[in-house]
């Protein structure tokens, strides 16, 4: 039996429009469904609980099994399945340091930043201060002068009679066997002196009466410190300083309350008290 196609057609759609296949739903359908999805949720939370649960007790485990740190030589060893892996710390990390961070080198010839050099100084160094100059000894040109070698005219080593021909008077105030005080007074001389003649070797002591100043200007009121700065083979004596003047005398500064008070020259060859 040949059917056509609009039959079949028509055939079909009176069978589905049939009410005797209708299916009507069951009162309770709708909770029915509602009560499965919420099983099926409460089911799947759970499984999912439980599995988060023992990944983290696995991890744990595996991880204590895993590593193992060996802080002799501060390499970390990782071991999993047999196999054993050394890892060495950075070179640059060192116990209480942080580790340098590693600049990236350039990557192309763009990268590379060729700073100026620095523009040279043409500044000229500043001159000192005042302050800075170096301090200038004050000197002392007060009084007469007592040269290195001797008084006026008056040089050491002189014999009584030499220094009588200088145009000076002698007028003696102590005799002694060796030697001999006078005081000198004249022409030949800045200023009377006491002066000590020695039989042996001759003039061997000149104080001026008047304090008298010597070449490197060290006079009336010069302080120790004074002395010391001029001579500085200066030594400190009784009451005063010594200062070597040349090579066969030396000076004698006697010092009071505003410095040096009494200045004196005096032979190194010499056999008379000082």
């Amino acid at each position: 039996m040949n059917i056509s196609e609009d039959e079949l057609e028509q055939r079909l759609r009176a069978m589905f429009a049939d009410e005797r296949l209708d299916l009507p739903p069951p009162p309770d359908a709708g909770s029915v469904i509602v009560t499965g999805a919420r099983r099926r949720r409460r089911r799947r939370h759970t499984v999912q609980a439980v599995a988060g649960v023992a990944a983290g007790v696995v991890a744990i485990a595996g991880g204590l099994t895993i590593f193992r740190l060996h802080t002799e030589d501060g390499t970390a060893v990782m071991s999993a399945d047999g196999s054993v892996i050394s890892v060495k710390p950075p070179e640059n990390l060192t116990p209480g340091r942080q580790p340098e961070p590693s600049t990236p080198g350039p990557t192309s010839t763009q990268d590379i930043q060729v700073s100026p050099p620095p523009p040279a100084s043409t500044s000229k160094p500043g001159r000192p201060r005042p302050s800075e100059q170096p301090s200038t000894l004050p000197r002392v040109t007060d009084g007469p002068l007592l040269a290195s070698d001797g008084f006026g005219r008056l040089k050491l080593g002189m014999s009584e009679a030499e220094v009588a021909a200088q145009a000076v008077t002698l007028s003696e105030t102590q005799a002694g066997a060796a030697c001999s005080v006078y005081t000198v007074e004249g022409s030949g001389v800045p200023a009377s002196a006491t002066v000590v003649i020695s039989k042996a070797v001759g003039l061997t002591v000149v104080t001026p009466a008047q304090v008298a100043h010597t070449a490197e200007g060290i006079g009336g009121g010069s302080t120790k410190e004074d002395i010391l700065a001029a001579y500085p083979a200066a030594k400190e004596e009784s009451g005063g300083v010594a200062a070597p003047t040349g090579a066969a005398a030396e000076y004698h500064f006697r010092l009071g309350g505003t410095g040096v008070v009494e200045t004196s020259l005096m032979s190194l060859n010499q056999d008379c008290a000082g």
